[in-house]
Order: C-alpha cells, then structure tokens, then sequence
C-alpha cells in the first residue's frame, strides 16, 4: 500500500493547482524557492568478541519547495532511506529502521488571500503534538498575523500511518482538530486527536502546549498529552521554568512524566518496551510511568568559565523505585587564550537497580574557521545493588567502560560540510562467576551534508 503515496501526493498536486488564485499574471509569478538539505551518514563497527561487522547507512532528505505555481503551491519531503549493507542487525545500534521511512510528503495551497491553507499528503502534526494522518489538513487564520499576534484554528482528516514501520494503514484512521495562540510574551497550542481502528476507538488523546515569557529573566514552558482510551492519564509531561535572577547565574527546574500511550489494542505494548525491559517486567506493560524532577543551577564565572550542577530524582511505577542523579561541571570558552573549549563533567547515579560515576571531558577546537576538530574521553563504572532479585543473589555484577573519541569537521563553503569521526569502547563484561573478558568496539563514522 505504502507505493502509492508518492502518486497519491502527485495527483493531488495536479487537482490542486486549479485551486490557485488565477487573477495574477503568470509573468509576475517568483520563480519557485527550494530549500533544505540532504545527509548522507554512514558508519563501520567491528569489536574483539567476534561479533558481526555492523555496517550502515543513512539518506536524510529534508526538502521544501514554495512558489510552485502563482498562487503559491509549496511542497515539502522528510524521509530517511537506510541500508544495513551487513545485516548483521546488532543490538549495540538498537533496532534497525525499515529501509526507507517517509515522515512528510505533502503539498500545501492557499487560498483566500492565503488566509485558508490546505494541505494533503503525509504529515507529522507539530501543532497537534505530533499527531500522524495521511490525508488532509485545513488551517485557518483568525485575524492579522504578526510577529507579536496571531491566532489559527484548524483540522486533519485520513488514515493513520503504522507509528513503528511508518507503512500506509487504510485499515485505522486519523482524525483531529488545533489551534494556536500568540500573544506578546505568550505562546500556546492545543489539539483533541483520536486514532480508529476497524471503527472502533483505538487511541484518544489530547495536547497543549505554551511558552511564556513571564519578566524579564523568567520563562515558563509545559509541553503536555494526555490519553483516554482507557484511565485518563497524563502520558506526558513536560513542565520547565528558567529564572535568572541576576545576570551570571541561572536557575532551571524541570518536571516530566513519561507513560505508555494507550491504545485499544493492548498488544501494542510488545513493540513499545525495549527488550530487555519486557524481561524485567513481562509482555503484559499497562502501568509503566517515569516521574522526574531535576533542578540545575548554572554560575558564569571569570575568564569564560560556566560552573554547573544539577541534581535530579527519579521514581517509576514498574516496582515502585526511585532513584537519584547528582550532575556537576565546568566549562570554558576560549581556554588558554587559543579559542579551544573544553567541558569537564562528573556524575553520581544511586539508580533503580545499580549504582554508577562517570567522569568525562570533551574538547572543540576551531582550527581555521572552515576546519574544526574535537576529542572525547569518558570513564564509566557501575555496580548492582538489587541484591534481592533472583539474579542479584546468583551474581555481583559490574561493569567499567571506557570510551575515546574523536571527530574532524570541513566546511569548504556554506552549502558543503564533511565530517567524520572515530570511537574507541574498551567495555568489561558482566564480572561474575561466568566471564571476566573485556570487550573492545570500534566505530567509524562519516557524514557530509549539502544545504541549499
């Protein structure tokens, strides 16, 4: 089914442009603007155990053309094309994608003096939190628009793409409708959004969204759904305040909740949980939520020198746990007066199931304006502390690792840039009554991206 996207959008561009104004003179039309960037990304990793090569490659097209027509058609392109060229399928890299994931292929018109705009093909919803349809859209704008004031409305209609292999569903639908607020110092969106599957409720869900600028130095922002199709639930929750109460010292404190979005279909749940969480806690996951807050305050010091520190605590409802981060660092701009920074950071994790440090230290330095060069280094040990599971009492594990890096980026001009880096994992394994090896990965990767 997923085939006849691409001529689905393509006839529908040919039905559209009737739909443009015809009253302005084809020999005023602009020529068409096209903008965007195409990434190739590839990489190479081999380890010491013996373990299949890994071998992949990324196309990230990112296209939007305007002014196809004179009354203004534009399109736009967001997919990715991926080749696993040694489908060795590798955990370390997590699940290989489907070859090619198409996320937008859409094209916009619009009309009554552009105040209508409507809109057909695959597209992600931003405004309607990210809400996913292959069909069509028609926004509204209430009143002038400026850049300090505005207001639109809006609904989507059509079927609802597969959220875990982005194929065509004709079998689920996709159904909404948002709105958007500016206001001075206030932004904010809303959306009701609801999925059907064989005519019946598979997912219902509402978004909000805001960003307020309350004074001068404070700055509040939520980012919010909530699920119905079983117990109302908040499955996320993003809730972030900024407050710098003099010019060298900032304070942030962040809240979040994540839980499983809720679908009708509870097999769902399967393809949702990572592996090794579903071994932890079985197939049947209908109450896994994370709670978060994490308060960080950040020092400007002499000499271009930022101190910070934050330190966060973690709850999840899988057992019950909590758990808590302490993060502190520093860095600086320009060290040693030759224009390198540098970061310095160390972390202490009383987790769910094991306690972990890590020290790091990353370094960028600008060698010419078009060549910038980069070095990492992180050390990481952690050990179990969940000595009354079944597996807490057969082993003590632990685990150190070390990671060495480092990168190099040419840009030639604006619309070139090649990159490449180069990383080094020196990882113990599990230390235990069954293996004490050390584990070594290594991996290449290379980039380069043409922005037009």
């Amino acid at each position: 089914m997923r085939r006849h996207l691409p001529a689905l959008t393509a006839g529908l561009l040919v039905g559209l442009a009737p739909l443009a104004s015809g009253a302005e003179d084809p020999a005023d039309h602009a020529a068409p603007r096209v903008d965007g960037a195409l990434r190739l990304r590839g990489l190479y990793s081999v380890d010491s155990a013996g373990g299949p090569d890994v071998g992949l490659s990324f196309l990230d097209a990112d296209v939007r053309a305007q002014d196809l027509t004179s009354g203004g058609l534009s399109a736009w392109l967001d997919a990715t094309l991926t080749v696993d060229f040694t489908d060795a399928r590798e955990r370390r890299f997590g699940e290989v994608p489907r070859v090619e994931t198409v996320r937008d292929l859409a094209l916009m018109q619009p009309l009554a003096n552009e105040r209508v705009r409507v809109a057909v093909g695959r597209q992600l919803l931003h405004q309607a939190g990210n809400a996913w349809v292959d069909g069509a859209r028609v926004e509204v704008d209430l009143g002038p628009q400026s850049a300090e004031r505005g207001a639109q409305t809006g609904v989507y209609a059509g079927a609802s793409p597969d959220p875990y292999d982005a194929t065509f569903r004709a079998d689920k639908q996709a159904v909404g409708a948002f709105g958007g607020l500016h206001r001075g110092a206030l932004e904010a969106a809303l959306a009701w959004n609801a999925v059907l599957g064989d005519g019946a409720l598979d997912r219902h869900f509402v978004f909000g969204r805001t960003h307020w600028r309350a004074a001068d130095g404070l700055f509040f922002a939520t980012y919010l759904v909530a699920d119905f199709v079983d117990t109302p639930t908040l499955t996320t929750a993003l809730v972030t305040a900024d407050y710098a109460p003099i010019d060298d010292v900032k304070l942030t404190l962040n809240l979040s909740r994540y839980a499983i979005e809720q679908y009708r279909d509870a097999s769902v749940y399967r393809n949702v949980v990572e592996p090794n969480q579903a071994l932890l806690i079985g197939d049947e996951v209908l109450d896994l939520v994370y709670e978060r807050a994490r308060l960080t305050v950040t020092f400007r010091l002499p000499d271009d020198l930022r101190e910070y520190q934050s330190l966060e605590w973690k709850h999840r409802s899988q057992d019950g746990r909590t758990a808590w981060l302490s993060t502190i660092g520093v860095r600086q701009s320009d060290a040693f007066v030759v224009g390198l920074d540098v970061d310095l950071q160390a972390q202490f994790h009383n987790g769910f199931e094991s306690d972990t440090w890590l020290a790091a230290v990353t370094a960028d330095y600008d060698v010419t304006g078009e060549v910038a060069v980069n070095g990492r280094a992180t050390w990481f040990n952690g050990r179990t502390v969940g000595r009354e599971t079944d597996r807490g009492r057969l082993f003590d594990e632990s685990q150190s690792v070390w990671l060495v890096g480092g990168g190099a980026d040419w840009r030639p001009s604006r619309a070139h840039r090649v990159g490449a880096d180069y990383d080094a994992v020196l990882e113990t394994e599990l230390v235990d009554a069954r293996n004490d090896e050390a584990l070594w990965i290594h991996t290449l990767m290379g980039r380069y991206t043409y922005s037009y």
